[in-house]
Order: structure tokens, then sequence, then C-alpha cells
């Protein structure tokens, strides 16, 4: 893969993340989303099965209302039963060793460290983040599409620094996915997330 290529590559990951729509359904029903990451899939793994969740039987109609229920099942809210996408969840609120607040080494909560790192990160690239992420910058769609913003225009480094700080909780995510019996296509798309960033690890020698 170029830089070029792997900027798309993200992109694509961050819509499967996004609460599902007609359009997502459509490249679904249209066999797109297949194809698209079967051209990777294929490179990298012997699994033929590993993105097969992407093929989902009906019309478009159908596989809008089979996602939007799985999303719903799986992912709503960032409490309770849902599963968060949230980086902020899966790690202590803080590592500072001077905060004195009682919850400071809990997890499960938002706007923790990385949330705040990544909100300096996107001003300082001059990036807005969408209204439905404000409250939650260190969601895994708004970091997606910032490492597909990385790919455009920074070097290696700097790509390998984002992956270490802020993508080494994604196995934590797909394995809490695992526990749930989740809908084929969130595991693949959790998978073929997980692949790509351990190829990149590999290429970047982490």
């Amino acid at each position: 893969m170029n830089s070029q290529e792997r900027e798309s590559f993200c992109q694509t990951l961050a819509t499967l993340f996004y609460t599902p729509d007609h359009e997502l359904a459509r490249e679904i029903y249209q066999g797109n989303l297949y194809s698209f990451f079967e051209n990777y899939v294929r490179r990298w793994t012997r699994d033929g099965d590993l993105n097969k969740g992407f093929l989902m039987e009906g019309d478009a109609e159908k596989v809008s209302r089979d996602l939007e229920a799985a999303y719903e099942h799986l992912f709503a809210g960032v409490s309770g039963e849902g599963i968060p996408l949230i980086e902020s969840c899966y790690k202590p609120w803080t590592q500072d060793p001077h905060c004195s607040l009682p919850f400071a080494s809990e997890k499960g909560l938002l706007m923790g460290d990385a949330a705040l790192h990544l909100s300096a990160l996107y001003r300082h690239c001059g990036l807005e983040v969408a209204d439905e992420f404000k409250g939650c910058p260190d969601h895994l769609v708004m970091e997606l599409e910032f490492l597909s913003y990385l790919y455009r225009g920074v070097g290696d480094e700097e790509i390998k620094r984002f992956i270490e700080d802020h993508l080494d909780w994604v196995p934590l995510l797909r394995d809490e996915l695992k526990r749930r019996q989740p809908h084929p296509f969130y595991l693949s798309a959790l998978e073929v997330l997980d692949l790509f960033l351990n190829k990149e690890r590999e290429r970047l020698e982490m």
C-alpha cells in the first residue's frame, strides 16, 4: 500500500463505525465494500472468512434495517450494555500522578487524557470536530479519520506515534465485541481494522 491507499483505507474504515445510513447499506448491497477490502485482505492473510461479514443478504432496505438494529444493540450509549467506541473508556481517566480526583485512575469515563490530547492535536492541525463527537473526540471514527489525514501529509514517525498512542485499545474493543455475539458485519470491520494496524506496526517496526 502507498500513502494514498492507506489514506483511503482508513477513511473507508471510519465509515463503518458511524451510525449506519442508507449510503453504507447501498455500498454493502452492491458488493462494493466487500470488493474494496477483499483486494487487501487477500494479500495479508489466508483467512478467507475474515471479511465475509461485509456480504449481507437482502436488498438495501433490509441491509439498512439490520445494520441499524445491530449498531443500536452493540454500541448505543457509552455505559451500561453498550460497547463504547471511545478510547478514554478503555484507559485510566488520567495518568497524571498529581491528580487528586477520586476517579482519576478509573476506566469507562469520557474525556480522559486521550481525548484532551487529541483535541489539542486537532486544533494544532486546524481541524474541527464534528458536532456529534464534541464530547468524545477520541471516538474511533475520529481517530480513523485523523489517521487518514496523517497519511496525506506527515512522515512515518508521526504515523507510528499516533498508532502507538491512540489505537492501542483496538484489540480490547475487538475482544469485547467477540464476547457479545456480534453481528458479522461489525466483527469483520474490527478484524480488518486490527489486521491493518498489525500490518502497519510490522511496516513501522513497532
